[in-house]
């Protein structure tokens, strides 16, 4: 056995032990979540449970990254720590965004976006869809298993573009694999004996954010998009028909596309979760098998640009349409 793999190991028997270890102690502190008409629970579930991601995240740091990255590493210790806190707390989100704000800062300086030869209304776009795809990210953990699964595809996809260039050490990647994996046992099945909670989905989101920036700035690749098209177009269509609505789009609701396949199309959540990140998985397996990412900018933004809009197209007919019938 060689040394690298006794690492794997060790650190799969150490995450198990986080997890039951914080399960014993959000039992004890009460950090439950109660199921209320927004929540697509029906019994009180630990919250939090996603620690696991950041213990995994800072074990992969010490070990392949450190000394480099420190910004990185500072953002993600203010939303890991924020995250924890607003599962024990409830913060308001007043408190929550400027401090997303610093931390999306921090991060994307260190996967390289503000010294990019880009212009620099790339750079504050690059930003803004940041800010958004933390909290889409955390928005869409609504049901069991869903940002388990989802996360796993989309480390693979992106696991398979950083071989292809070389950004990042593969032992990162591997990690938080096994993390989610154990992760999984707790949360993938019908009734989870845990939730990620915002510590969970804001650890997972911070690392997302800086490898796939990572990857972005060094192959200068749009269509890279593509591999979070699913989360992607729930949040967007999601927001749209809520701002069209006049709700207020930063309040807890039970408008996703997910919650209606489960709501109204009476899915159970682990075919919602699994189908989200089949999805996905074949559509980034497209990406990456194609090589579509090394092709020239004009006919990246082309395909991106139709992938996009057919795939909005598709998943409004299908999910909305076939989902209001039901209802």
């Amino acid at each position: 056995m060689t040394n690298q793999w006794l690492v794997y190991l060790i650190s799969a028997a150490g995450f198990a032990l986080a997890g039951a270890a914080y399960y014993r102690y959000a039992l004890r502190r009460h950090i439950l979540d109660h199921p209320s008409e927004r929540s697509s629970h029906r019994q009180p579930t630990v919250r939090g449970g996603g620690i696991i991601f950041a213990v995994a995240m800072l074990t992969a740091y010490f070990l392949y990254l450190f000394p480099a990255y420190p910004y990185f590493l500072a953002g993600f210790l203010l939303l890991s720590v924020t995250g924890f806190t607003d599962d024990k707390h409830r913060l308001s989100a007043r408190v929550r965004f400027p401090i997303q704000a610093v931390a999306a800062v921090l991060i994307l300086y260190d996967a390289g976006l503000w010294t990019a030869d880009w212009p620099w209304y790339v750079k504050v776009a690059g930003l803004v869809t940041a800010l958004g795809f933390v909290n889409a990210f955390n928005f869409m953990d609504g049901i069991n298993g869903i940002t388990t699964a989802y996360t796993v595809v989309l480390l693979l996809l992106l696991g398979a573009v950083n071989r292809h260039v070389g950004a990042l050490p593969e032992q990162i990647f591997v990690l938080l694999l096994i993390s989610l994996l154990v992760f999984g046992f707790f949360n993938f099945r019908r009734h989870a004996l845990m939730f990620a909670g915002d510590v969970g989905t804001m650890a997972l989101a911070s690392v997302l954010l800086f490898v796939w920036t990572r990857l972005a700035v060094q192959t200068g690749a749009p269509v890279l998009l593509l591999l979070v098209a699913v989360y992607g177009i729930d949040s967007a269509l999601t927001i749209i028909r809520r701002l069209l609505d006049g709700e207020k789009i930063w309040e807890a609701h039970r408008r996703h596309a997910y919650q209606k396949l489960v709501d109204k199309c009476g899915w159970s959540h682990l075919q919602v979760s699994t189908a989200y990140a089949l999805v996905q998985f074949l559509i980034g397996l497209w990406v990456v098998g194609t090589d579509i990412y090394e092709k020239s900018l004009k006919i990246q933004w082309l395909i991106l640009t139709i992938g996009l809009i057919t795939f909005a197209f598709v998943y409004y007919l299908i999910i909305y349409r076939a989902c209001e019938k039901h209802s």
